[in-house]
């Protein structure tokens, strides 16, 4: 059997296995829907609310990197939250994911600050974990999004099923390689790189990825666990680490960004190298993907998240937390959906990327 587990994540990936959905399955995996898709339904939901007046009420919104265009679509979400509900919303970020110590700084200023709730993605579910239980037990409303801690000290979680979105990513790349022609008798390697070895959502991504690999892909179609990089966020990074890949590894067929910032990396290698030979399943909708997607050169799907209702519901949630109400469910699975050159431009995908 294969050796699934990747050196660099082996111990990240073990704790994930304690809190992780159940192994893969032969069936391909289904993406969930939120309850409102638009950003219109969104806004119509808020009018419930609108009335109250909380105009004494500041939302601290702690991103992972500011200015990233993943992020900012979160921010958009939660500032229009902000607009519709009468309370403030202070966003705020830091510069680089694999700086810890920065979000640990913003997370004490809005303690600092009493904020009347605080909407996070925490960079390290380990790290993160013990500064955020503070905020926590000092009566704060904590709503994580994006990324859960190691804990259930939280108030609630707004995300996307992680586990499930590694599989659906997986699947993707099978069928696109077996509608490439790529044989099953064929030796196919598949490259990773990831932002963090400490992100619970990458960890789980990359979890899916394999274990819906492991039971559905040919036996000489192998991932290249033992050699995943690690690109701390850092683009010019992602975009080395993409050409070292390439160059490593002749029988490169297909590569996986489970993050933002390695999808940019891998769109960048690709384009520059123009290896249109090479398939790509990334997540998220930056420019750089979109223009490649577009561009119809190449064999490209990203797998979507609907972080615009994560910024925009986490807000709510925590403002109504601050209110004295309560939450239906701790955990809410905001679902993924996948885009390519067939459906970029469908009303679906559009009401998600550009809410």
């Amino acid at each position: 059997m294969r050796k699934l587990t990747a050196v660099l994540l082996a111990g990240a990936l073990a704790m994930s296995a304690l809190t992780g959905c159940a192994g893969g399955s032969k069936e391909a995996p289904t993406t969930a829907a939120p309850q409102e898709t638009t950003k219109a339904a969104a806004e119509t939901e808020a009018g419930s609310v609108a009335a109250v007046d909380n105009s004494d009420k500041t939302i601290y919104v702690i991103v992972k990197v500011l200015g990233n265009q993943y992020w900012s679509v979160l921010q958009a979400g939660a500032e229009q939250a902000g607009k519709n509900l009468g309370c403030k919303v202070v966003v705020v970020g830091t510069a680089l994911e694999s700086d810890i110590e920065g979000q640990l700084t913003l997370l004490q200023n809005a303690v600092s600050a009493q904020a009347s709730g605080i909407v996070i993605a925490p960079l390290d579910s380990v790290s993160l974990d013990a500064p955020i239980t503070e905020a926590f037990n000092s009566g704060i409303p904590v709503v994580l999004v994006d990324t859960v801690i190691k804990s259930e000290n939280y108030s609630a979680a707004l995300l996307t099923d992680n586990v499930e979105a590694g599989k659906t990513a997986a699947d993707e790349m099978i069928r696109r390689l077996k509608d490439r022609g790529i044989s099953e008798d064929e030796v196919a390697q598949i490259g990773i790189q990831v932002g963090s070895t400490g992100s619970q959502t990458i960890i789980d991504r990359v979890k899916g990825f394999n274990e819906y690999w492991e039971e559905n892909a040919p036996e000489k179609w192998v991932v290249l666990n033992d050699d995943i990089k690690v690109n701390e966020g850092d683009i010019s990074k992602a975009v080395g680490f993409c050409q070292d890949l390439l160059t490593t590894y002749p029988d490169i067929k297909g590569v996986f960004g489970p993050n933002n910032g390695s999808t940019v990396g891998f769109v960048t290698g690709l384009t520059e190298a123009k290896r249109t030979d090479v398939t790509m399943v990334g997540f998220d909708f930056s420019a750089e993907i979109e223009t490649m997607i577009r561009s119809g050169e190449y064999d490209v799907a990203s797998v979507v998240q609907r972080q615009y209702f994560m910024g925009y519901d986490g807000v709510k949630t925590a403002l109504d937390l601050a209110n004295g109400e309560t939450v239906a469910e701790k955990a809410i699975d905001t679902g993924v959906a996948l885009v390519d050159i067939n459906n970029v431009d469908t009303e679906e995908i559009q009401g998600i990327v550009n809410p």
